[in-house]
């Protein structure tokens, strides 16, 4: 019934309704950045946020890149596994301000015990020494965006994967080279 009468009193008046629709930069989104938690333990050196950055060329691709920014955002010996992919659009939903998406994903994951070293280590772990190692990982994600006005976002991820390095035994004293891993984010974007 107060609907009724709210169209009724803007139908009467000077007052417009208007949907807002989403209308990005480029005609898609092309840039977010967020902040989460992901499945690495932190040890006694404190919590690091877990960071992601992500681009997004073409409407249906992106590249991506995750982790606590050790060696960059900040010095200490935490652990830390970063990841370096790209992301595929399998299924998109839209309805209004409202849009969810299902991905997969592939590309390569560091893992590292202490301060981060230059450069990536694959393969099979060279010294008792090494303290970081990378493999390729896949993924498979979804996502949540809101539409705040036409040309901006908020948004929720969610992403679950497993990555094959050879050296995790070494370098973290995990007992197997598959390596599960989650991770859920929130943040900006345009």
């Amino acid at each position: 019934m107060t609907w009724i009468w709210m169209v009724s009193v803007a139908l009467g008046s000077d007052i417009v309704l208007e949907q807002q629709v989403a209308r990005p930069l480029v005609g898609h989104p092309v840039l977010n950045l967020r902040i989460g938690v992901d499945g690495v333990a932190q040890g006694d050196q404190g919590v690091h946020p877990y960071v992601c950055g992500e681009v997004s060329p073409l409407q249906r691709f992106s590249v991506e890149a995750c982790g606590n920014g050790s060696g960059i955002l900040h010095q200490s010996d935490a652990p830390d596994m970063a990841h370096f992919r790209v992301r595929a659009t399998v299924a998109s939903r839209r309805s209004g301000r409202t849009e969810g998406i299902v991905s997969v994903g592939v590309g390569f994951a560091e893992v590292q015990r202490s301060a981060d070293a230059p450069g990536f280590r694959f393969g099979a772990a060279a010294s008792t020494e090494q303290v970081e190692a990378a493999g390729p990982e896949a993924v498979v994600g979804v996502k949540g965006r809101y539409w705040l006005n036409a040309s901006s976002y908020v948004t929720a991820d969610a992403v679950v994967g497993t990555a094959h390095i050879a050296a995790a035994p070494a370098v973290m004293d995990w007992s197997s080279e598959v390596v599960p891993f989650a991770a859920l984010t929130v943040g900006v974007g345009l």
